[in-house]
């Protein structure tokens, strides 16, 4: 990390602000229960590799679609994740989570300050504004994992860039410059197992290819234009002519793009992991039913922050003193384009447009020319000191101690069916097809993998249809109709979500026994 020329013997204040910046980035993730909603699936077919020694290529968690082909791209995340867990439980997934969270932050911070210049500026703006419109996304899950190396890759192309845009300079104050293409590809074999998010290493290298190339065609066009309507006639004119730019030559990223491609197909499916993505975007199941694939809007308290984080970048882009560098405005514009298509996106987007925001920013607000303040030793120890106590407060052998609402102090998310689940595999006889909450299909193939379930998170495996009935039943529609076109004989059900299912059933107590009744959770079993 670039520090101030002159620094203060001891611990300074410059110390103390990067030490914040990624502290809290790592409370706010140890302080998130983990939901259920994708993590245990994962963890059970990771459980599920280890134990067969292969990777899962059919269904055989469900009975809707048991048998059923099912692409399992994920698996490098998948182990890692149950690895993890048979190493320290929950506690030590959540604080690789944090631990993850905080350096992948902890490197798009330093890509702020190389662009900026400016610690405690971009300190403020990513605890401010990047951290709000970004943890929505931070779920423990292989996407967390890939957005690690969407940073990586953020990082290696700027460091590359930054050759063109300073003659140089910048690329060897990185310590990256041409040389770190070479680790795309390398990342690139990592990301192209564990996430289907690794096509966007590959839109970034591609967009920055474009738009250098077209930066530097418009720059050459017009100094051309400029030498030509100069006098002629002067051969020291001609000896005045400054050399080309000492710029990095644009076969470097094409050829590192290419080699990045290539890697893509080091995955056990080769060609087949491009048609996964390519299904996956274009399932009609995943982009109508899911939230998180469904379009920004101002109805949740996530689209709000997002569109707040979207104005203030067009204020700073409209009024700050600097132009904003034209490669950075196509790879902004980009991310923006897909983060309006789905929820789920918005990560990537503020991802890239926090260091073109932040060098924005910097440009509008004065820099004083004194030396930054940098207090005293002891007491940027004393600073340090409390941040630190907190983080050690907040680890996950410890918060559960503190008494603190479920919602923070939990290791699952209180919607987590543990109880119920529990309940049911001790039951001498459970149903044979239980219907249930989407995520508890989740929980259940983790907890009880003898309880085949009817539907999971992985919603492409499953028919848009089958995820209609899912709608209709839950709402309490053609109830009866469902429940004999599935031959449905117990009920796992939200309270909350699937409330007028709930209410059926106890109407109907001369079908359908209770047999679990939790705050959260409620299990009927057909007589």
């Amino acid at each position: 990390m670039n520090l101030p020329a002159k620094r203060s013997a001891g611990l300074t204040l410059d110390h103390v602000w990067i030490f914040a910046a990624v502290a809290f980035i790592a409370m706010r993730a140890l302080l998130t229960p983990i939901p259920p909603n994708d993590f245990w699936w994962h963890m059970a077919t990771g459980r599920l590799i280890v134990e067969s020694g292969q990777i899962p290529t059919v269904d055989s968690f469900s009975y809707t679609r048991a048998g059923e082909p099912f692409y399992n791209q994920s698996w490098l995340g998948q182990l890692l994740m149950y690895g993890l867990y048979k190493l320290g439980g929950a506690p030590l997934v959540i604080l690789a989570q944090a631990a993850l969270l905080a350096g992948t932050y902890g490197l798009l911070l330093r890509l702020c300050l190389r662009r900026s210049g400016r610690l405690r500026l971009s300190v403020a703006f990513l605890l401010v504004a990047t951290m709000p419109a970004s943890f929505d996304n931070w779920i423990v899950r292989p996407q967390t994992y890939a957005l690690a190396l969407f940073v990586a890759y953020l990082y290696v192309l700027d460091g590359w860039r930054s050759g063109s845009r300073e003659s140089g300079v910048g690329s060897r104050e990185s310590g990256v410059g041409s040389r770190g293409l070479w680790i795309l590809p390398v990342l690139g074999v990592i990301w192209v197992n564990l996430h289907g998010s690794f096509v966007l290493g590959g839109a970034l290298i591609g967009l920055t290819f474009v738009g250098e190339g077209l930066r530097r065609f418009v720059a050459d066009r017009r100094e051309e234009g400029e030498w030509a309507r100069r006098p002629v006639g002067r051969a020291e004119d001609v000896l005045d002519r400054p050399p080309p730019p000492d710029r990095p030559p644009l076969r470097q990223l094409f050829l590192a793009g290419a080699l990045t491609g290539a890697a893509w197909l080091i995955n056990p499916g080769g060609f087949q992991v491009i048609g996964y993505v390519r299904n996956l975007l274009g399932s009609s199941a995943v982009t109508q039913l899911v939230t998180e694939w469904a379009p920004q809007t101002v109805r949740g308290v996530g689209g709000v922050v997002f569109f707040l984080f979207v104005m203030v970048g067009v204020v700073l882009l409209a009024y700050a003193p600097r132009r904003p560098d034209p490669v950075d405005m196509l790879v902004a514009g980009a991310f923006f384009w897909l983060a309006l298509g789905a929820v789920r996106n918005n990560i990537w987007f503020v991802a890239v447009a926090t260091p073109l925001l932040v060098n924005q920013l910097a440009s509008w607000v004065p820099r004083d020319e004194r030396p930054a303040f940098q207090g005293a030793t002891v007491i940027n120890a004393a600073l340090a000191g409390v941040i630190g106590l907190m983080l050690l407060l907040a680890l996950p052998w410890v918060k559960p101690t503190l008494g603190l609402p479920p919602e923070l102090g939990d290791l699952l998310a209180p919607e987590t069916p543990v109880a119920a689940v529990s309940f049911l595999e001790g039951e001498p006889q459970p149903p044979k097809r239980l219907f249930h909450e989407m995520s508890y299909g989740s929980y259940l193939i983790w907890a009880d993998p003898q309880q085949k379930v009817w539907a999971d998170p992985r919603i492409e495996l499953y028919p848009l249809e089958q995820w209609l009935d899912y709608q209709r039943l839950s709402g309490g529609v053609n109830v009866d109709d469902l429940l004999g076109k599935y031959q449905i004989d117990g009920l796992l059900l939200s309270n909350k979500s699937q409330e007028a299912l709930v209410e059926y059933a106890q109407a109907h107590p001369q079908e359908w026994e209770q047999r679990y009744a939790g705050e959260e959770v409620s299990y009927f079993v057909r007589r």
